[in-house]
């Protein structure tokens, strides 16, 4: 036992000092900096880190250089030009005369025909050339032409019609209202009547002139759409005027009714209903 514990001793006092050297020599190793070795041995040198600091980038944009703006010099003054005074012409002297230039036609470009063509001559102009015609004559004439051609065929004028009595058949005797005649009312109503061709009405009759009673205008309009009047037909639409006259006869004593055709009857227009 004894033996056992001495061999344990002197392991751990030389595991001891075999520390304590190894810790001599890396402190020699750091206070030297580097091993001295002399021949082909290597060499170690002991590089200690340092900390750095980088600044960052500034990106700025890029701007094209503006050219430097020159100003620019003044303009000199313009000098002002002497004026020669030209000594006048004298009567003796002839004044020079100014001959008119004509220009001729250029004369045609000479090509030269290629191989395998034949060459074609042009006539001259004065041998055997027919004088040319101004194109402004084929123009009028085409254009006269075309004017004939283009003009459309004019409508056919519509004989007259006349007076509006020669448009009207037999005119009947109608009787006065009697509500107007209790009241003793007289006046005149003046109506414009449309017709068709075939002498129908083509639309309602219009008031020119009222009487100035009610009960007159509308016995006037309800006359003339009874039927008993008779219209003559003609080619085209046309109008005419009807004057119904409501008055006391003094001869008979008796109030009657007369309508009378006044004016002279006309086709209608495009606007009234008209063809």
């Amino acid at each position: 036992m004894k033996k056992h514990r001495s061999g344990d001793l002197t392991r751990k006092a030389a595991s001891f000092f075999l520390a304590v050297g190894l810790h001599a020599l890396l402190f020699t190793i750091q206070t030297g900096g580097y091993w001295r070795a002399g021949g082909d041995e290597l060499g170690y040198t002991l590089i200690r880190p340092r900390l750095v600091e980088i600044e960052p980038v500034r990106r700025e944009g890029r701007t094209a250089p503006r050219p430097p703006v020159t100003p620019k010099p003044p303009a000199p003054p313009a000098e002002k030009s002497a004026v020669t005074e030209q000594p006048a012409a004298s009567p003796e002297q002839p004044s020079t005369k100014i001959e008119e230039i004509h220009q001729e036609k250029p004369a045609p470009r000479e090509t030269k025909p290629e191989p395998g063509e034949v060459a074609v001559e042009a006539p001259s102009a004065g041998e055997g050339s027919e004088p040319e015609e101004p194109a402004g004559n084929d123009s009028v004439g085409d254009a006269g032409e075309t004017s004939s051609e283009g003009e459309l065929p004019s409508a056919p004028v519509l004989p007259p019609l006349g007076l509006a009595s020669g448009m009207v058949g037999p005119i009947p005797s109608f009787t006065f209202p009697k509500n107007a005649e209790h009241q003793g009312i007289e006046g005149t109503v003046l109506l414009e009547v449309y017709l068709t061709p075939e002498g129908t009405f083509l639309k309602e009759p219009v008031m020119l002139a009222s009487s100035g009673h009610r009960i007159l205008d509308e016995h006037s309009r309800n006359l003339i759409k009874s039927g008993q009047l008779h219209f003559k037909p003609a080619s085209e639409p046309y109008k005419l005027q009807m004057e119904i006259r409501y008055f006391y006869n003094k001869e008979n004593g008796r109030y009657e009714v007369e309508p009378v055709a006044v004016g002279e009857a006309a086709y209608l227009s495009m606007e009234e209903g008209g063809s």
